[in-house]
């Protein structure tokens, strides 16, 4: 008998039933809960699998985030591009990201987390390669802005389908190792530009269109979030989603797949499962999917609404704030990163130590009294923003596998309070290092442990909310998060000019609260 196919990769043997007898596993009269079958089907090769691909999910947005920051210098002469320009230009994916993150929870929780993921990747990888053909500040700007649209799916999304694989005392671990791919993300963009920008040929097209190396690095960026688009197309969807859905015997199915994958069996005459328990979650969730169709804009409404009331409602207020906070110095900080550590370096050539602020504020004063009107257009990428960028995913790498390795012996509510005092502690002490090499290091290991904040609010919100709208929660708190990540790359640099150890202060202040605000989060 041919097996049926929940995907092409992942079959269904959907002819046996499992025999609890053989494994001396009574199943319950009223069947097992969903975290109990999921235990039951082992964890091993679907989990590691589901994690690599929800990390290059998100590898896909720190790709076109982080890529612009390194193609922006390149194209400003060609696309005549100036400072405040680039800016919007560079803030134009988290735009994107922040408008339609709402809808994109709305989709997932309603029709299912691993079609979004994959139709999302494909339009990601569109609008990234066709950014390319842009011509002008307005062309580059839509393009980046669509793209942001469309990355703002997976962004979010693989929190919860790789969650929803993973029993509750794994899942903070698993998402961890996932995240390991945000640093190499940072260091596929950092290398491919080395190489790609090392070159100086110009392709004519059509006679007046000028394809240089500047506009290959779209494709190259982009070119994982198609892969892992396509790879998306050969796994199952989300058992928990369709249990939530009412769709239980395509759940169970899904759930015999894993737990033969990890077993290593054609068979599943050791499951022991061969009924779902709707936990009360999934009870309310088919409830509401049980009544009459309404509008797109009422669905959305109702599907937000849970989030809206008490004890949620604190709970998700709280994980706002963590985003922001993180957000703020991991994409706004993050993203000035290259330039500031430039502008140190190429003012410790001289010899003279002095602290960041002070370089900082000297250099800008002097680049707007001394190059006013004879400025010549510079669209060399300096070595430095590669190395620097390079260090930063290196750096991000092996913290993620070093927490993933000590966060099932770790509550995540320490883990937390411990990335945020420590991000908070480096940029304060960043006002009183002058050494150029302490200063580098403080910077990443700031952006790093705030970036790691992240994460461990996402997986936090994948526990706290119920299946119907978890994939809305994640995407509403990292909508706020995006949000404060384009205010800050927009207001940093002119922040710092004006008062430099203020804006330190006030983003590690903003660490600071984020830790205390943590202990009011349910405990697992």
């Amino acid at each position: 008998m041919a097996p049926s196919a929940v995907s092409m990769v992942f079959t269904v043997d959907g002819g046996k039933q499992a025999n609890a007898a053989e494994k001396g596993h009574k199943p319950p009269d009223d069947g097992h809960s969903f975290d109990e079958a999921l235990e039951l089907a082992g964890f091993g090769r679907v989990q590691i699998v589901l994690s690599i691909l929800s990390g290059l999910g998100m590898m896909a947005s720190i790709n076109e985030a982080m890529g612009m920051s390194i193609i922006l210098p390149a194209s400003q002469c060609d696309l005549d591009l100036d400072a405040g320009e680039k800016g919007i230009v560079g803030g134009a994916v988290f735009l994107g990201t922040m408008c339609s993150s709402y809808f994109w929870g709305y989709l997932a929780d309603t029709r299912g987390r691993q079609i979004i993921l994959k139709y999302a990747l494909f339009a990601t990888s569109f609008f990234g390669a066709v950014s390319l053909v842009a011509n002008d500040f307005v062309s580059l700007l839509v393009l980046r802005f669509l793209t942001g649209v469309c990355v703002a799916a997976p962004a979010s999304t693989v929190y919860a389908y790789l969650g929803e694989f993973t029993t509750p005392s794994k899942r903070s671990q698993m998402l961890s190792f996932a995240s390991v791919w945000g640093g190499v993300g940072i260091v596929y963009v950092s290398l491919a530009g080395w190489w790609i920008l090392s070159y100086d040929w110009v392709i004519l097209i059509a006679g007046t269109f000028e394809f240089k190396p500047w506009r290959l690095l779209f494709i190259i960026n982009t070119l994982p979030a198609f892969l892992n688009g396509i790879a998306f197309c050969f796994c199952p969807e989300s058992p928990k989603f369709l249990l939530s859905r009412g769709r239980n015997e395509e759940a169970l199915e899904v759930l015999r797949m894993v737990y033969r994958i990890n077993k290593r069996t054609t068979n599943t005459d050791g499951f022991a499962v061969t009924s779902l328990k709707l936990d009360p979650e999934d009870v309310l969730a088919q409830e509401q999917n049980d009544t009459k169709e309404t509008g797109l804009l009422r669905s959305m409404v109702q599907q937000t609404v849970p989030i809206l009331k008490l004890p949620y409602l604190i709970y998700f207020i709280i994980c706002c704030v963590h985003n922001i906070g993180a957000f703020a110095i991991y994409g706004g900080l993050g993203l000035w990163f290259p330039d500031i550590m430039n502008q140190i370096y190429s003012h410790g050539s001289s010899g003279e130590a002095q602290k960041v602020c002070d370089i900082l504020q000297r250099n800008q004063t002097a680049e707007s009294s001394f190059v006013a009107e004879l400025e010549l257009c510079d669209d060399e990428v300096k070595f430095e923003t590669f190395l620097y960028t390079l260090i930063l995913g290196v750096f991000g790498v092996i913290y993620a596998l070093v927490t993933s390795a000590v966060l099932g012996r770790i509550d995540q509510k320490v883990m937390m309070v411990f990335n945020c005092t420590v991000a908070g502690i480096c940029g304060i002490a960043l006002q009183f290092i002058s050494n150029a090499y302490a200063v580098a290091i403080l910077f990443c290991l700031e952006i790093v442990f705030a970036g790691y904040c992240v994460l461990l609010v996402n997986a936090n919100v994948v526990h706290i909310f119920p299946t119907n709208v978890r994939a809305m929660a994640v995407a509403l708190t990292n909508m706020t998060g995006r949000l404060s990540c384009f205010v800050a790359s927009a207001v940093i640099g002119l922040l710092m000019i004006q008062n430099c150890p203020v804006t330190f202060y006030m983003l590690s202040g903003l660490l600071f609260l984020c830790a205390g605000l943590t202990f009011l989060l349910p405990k697992k």
